[in-house]
């Protein structure tokens, strides 16, 4: 099963599964919204059927939320409020595909860069669509990082197709990543009792 397929598949499920911890959300979404500018243009990479990027979009110029699944996409277009003023536009693409309307000031992938075949050509990606001196803000699960028998849970998850294919690394590991690609670190930190998903600010230099 391809992952598009996969996630097509289960975004409806998705959809309808509450936050698991509301407090380390809203803490996540205070830190976003910090680094953000009236007149930015925000792209948003796995939006998923598009939570964040509507609470993003009424405090920036505008946000292109893009997933590779279309059923997530069309979800996300439903609960949009059509071509209001302060509303994301929803696309389907690959979470390297380029995107019309760049270069952007800020770009985001949230739950996102553990999921795809390729992290090194995703950021490659976000890098070469971002305007010098733009945030990448990223929130990444990093199972290496995670007690033996939970990788060996997911690994089986992902063998019964029970869960997607997912990367196993860790946060030292993506973070020679977003250098590699030319990135700068400006801050890492945790939301709630979880320790195995980094929130990275990272910084195109100007």
């Amino acid at each position: 099963m391809t992952a598009q397929a996969f996630w097509d598949r289960h975004a409806p499920k998705y959809a309808k599964k509450p936050i698991a911890d509301v407090t380390a959300y809203e803490e996540k979404l205070e830190c976003v919204t910090a680094l953000l500018r009236s007149t930015d243009r925000v792209l948003e990479i796995g939006c998923g059927t598009g939570g964040t990027a509507r609470k993003i979009a009424p405090v920036v110029a505008h946000v292109t939320a893009t997933d590779l699944s279309a059923e997530m996409i069309r979800i996300a277009r439903s609960r949009s409020g059509g071509d209001a003023a302060g509303t994301p536009e929803f696309l389907q693409a690959e979470a390297a595909q380029h995107i019309p309307g760049q270069p952007f000031e800020v770009a985001c992938a949230f739950s996102l860069l553990h999921l795809v075949d390729d992290i090194p050509t995703v950021l490659d990606s976000v890098f070469h669509q971002m305007k010098p001196g733009g945030h990448f803000i990223s929130k990444t699960v990093c199972l290496k990082d995670a007690p033996r028998w939970m990788r060996a849970m997911v690994r089986l998850l992902m063998a019964l197709r029970i869960a997607p294919n997912v990367i196993i690394l860790s946060r030292a590991e993506l973070t020679r990543h977003l250098i590699r690609a030319g990135f700068e670190i400006e801050q890492t930190r945790y939301f709630g009792k979880n320790r195995l998903s980094p929130f990275i600010v990272a910084r195109k230099p100007a």
